[in-house]
């Protein structure tokens, strides 16, 4: 499956770029952009074993863990938000002008609506640690939401009072018109 991760540097608007295995947030740096070689020899290997990958992702030799070609340029931080798919996005990652890197994981937090999109949010996480802990969050209060049958928005409700203090969420529910709506950015 991969570890797919968006990564959007800011540059006169965001370049949006795509990571297939993931990339380690340490790595994008002035001197490596776009990270070091990607983790995905395994996968090749297993491929090989398997298939004739000819033609796929994996027959192609990658340099970096970031694709140097955008996906799109010059996009809005709201654009951004909308091209992220909690069905297919693992991570968000935000590059700033000076490589400061902030980390979002993406939760899809109910099915598609009206519009077959998820709704989602973008919360900044704090290393791998962090990220395990926030995937067992979610977990739970799915399990809460599901059992107890809760009302519309209450794993919302619930993300919010988890840590007040985590000042990064993005709530990313285009179906709404509510204060749960839209790219609600908190970063």
């Amino acid at each position: 499956m991969g570890h797919r991760t968006l990564v959007a540097y800011d540059r006169a608007g965001y370049d949006l770029h795509y990571s297939h295995w993931g990339v380690d947030s340490d790595a994008l740096t002035p001197e490596t952009p776009f990270g070091g070689p990607p983790d995905d020899g395994w996968a090749g290997e297993c491929a090989d074993e398997l298939l004739d990958p000819a033609g796929g992702y994996l027959t192609g030799d990658h340099e970096t863990a970031v694709d140097p070609d955008p996906v799109a340029t010059g996009l809005s931080f709201v654009e951004v938000c909308e091209r992220v798919d909690p069905l297919i996005h693992e991570a968000l990652y935000v590059v700033d002008r000076d490589f400061a890197v902030r980390t979002y994981l993406v939760l899809a937090l109910r099915g598609p609506g009206d519009d077959h999109r998820p709704t989602a949010a973008l919360v900044g996480y704090d290393g791998e640690r962090d990220a395990t802990y926030l995937r067992g969050w979610l977990a739970g209060a799915r399990s809460v939401r599901d059992v107890h049958a809760l009302e519309d928005g209450a794993v919302v409700r619930a993300l919010r009072w988890l840590d007040a203090d985590r000042g990064t969420l993005v709530y990313l529910d285009r179906a709404r018109t509510d204060d749960e709506s839209g790219a609600d950015a908190t970063q």
